[in-house]
């Protein structure tokens, strides 16, 4: 694992420009959170230079959920997928702790378009406060469209990524693609009458909060033995519905089981994928994040990272179970 990735200190923010469209907070969404601006020189290497970073604080009743967005970004590393670095950060000023997530492009220089604003145009008055046409089969039809066939790839990496941190949150605003103009070689400009061409790729998968048990309670973890992590594993969905037709939500353990059926490439991939999940560098990770001197009421417990771990490597084990039962 790459030294940059594991985070031995907190960061404090308090010092952070402030950006200007959005200082005091974040249109989006549900959790508190204000967009910061990283300092020319700043103290730990795994800050970007003046750069813009996502703070979001946990929502009040669940003062840990912060803490999911960094587990997340862990398991996206050991799984081998584009998820944006998050850190652990804090406010010295005002003593608010929460994530830090770094902004997936440059503004300026890249465009990105929220998976929504096509769903918008595909289906006629689409629920945008819900998305509750939000559905697999549309998206399949404009990843191919935009990206060719070969996009499956991605995009069911991002569900078997899901699944483990087990995320109920994708909606068509939480994925979506990149736009980048790259210039023709000069034939091919003089062909097409045209200096530029478009490129779009998905971008990392962002905004995974909303995962990994973050709302179950810390007196209650004692009371969870294997049938109930089961059951609870079980009943986890994606925010996609299956089609325009069937907008029953697709359960995390289903999308699993239909791809290793229906795909045996896909398949083939998820396995290579899930195998290079080492639940013990996990366990390690989960340390050093209990590890971090936050300021004490923001501190991960030793009992929720145990309870993490317990769940993330039992997700595994009925995911591989589901791969192997189509081999």
């Amino acid at each position: 694992m790459s030294k940059l990735s594991i985070q031995l200190n907190p960061i404090d923010v308090a010092e952070w420009r402030r950006h200007r469209e959005f200082s005091e907070a974040y249109p989006e969404g549900a959790r508190p959170k204000r967009i910061v601006v990283s300092p020319n020189d700043p103290i730990q290497n795994i800050v970007k230079p003046d750069w813009q970073y996502m703070f979001k604080l946990s929502d009040e009743k669940y003062p840990e959920q912060f803490w999911a967005e960094l587990i997340a970004y862990q398991v996206g590393l050991l799984l081998g997928i584009d998820v944006p670095p998050a850190h652990a950060a804090f406010d010295s000023m005002t003593g608010e702790c929460g994530s830090l997530s770094e902004w997936f492009y440059a503004p300026g220089e890249e465009v990105f378009y929220a998976a929504g604003y096509f769903f918008y145009k595909e289906i006629k008055n689409f629920d945008r406060d819900k998305g509750t046409q939000h559905n697999l089969l549309t998206a399949q039809q404009l990843n191919v469209r935009f990206m060719g066939e070969d996009q499956i790839y991605d995009f069911w990496s991002m569900l078997l990524f899901d699944t483990i941190i087990g995320n109920t949150d994708r909606h068509q605003d939480n994925w979506g693609y990149m736009m980048t103009s790259l210039p023709h070689t000069k034939s091919v400009a003089r062909r097409k009458g045209e200096q530029y061409g478009i490129r779009l790729k998905f971008a990392p998968w962002f905004d995974n909060g909303t995962s990994l048990g973050y709302q179950i309670l810390p007196r209650k973890f004692s009371q969870w033995d294997q049938v109930r992590i089961d059951n609870f594993i079980k009943k986890g969905t994606h925010h996609f519905r299956w089609a325009p037709d069937n907008l029953s939500q697709v359960g995390h353990l289903e999308s699993i089981e239909f791809i290793a059926k229906h795909n045996s490439k896909v398949r083939s991939l998820l396995m290579r994928r899930a195998k290079r999940f080492d639940v013990e560098r996990f366990s390690d990770v989960m340390r050093t994040l209990v590890d971090l001197p936050m300021p004490p009421h923001a501190r991960l417990s030793a009992e929720r990272a145990n309870f993490v771990i317990r769940l993330t490597s039992r997700r595994m084990e009925l995911i591989m179970e589901k791969l192997n039962a189509h081999h």
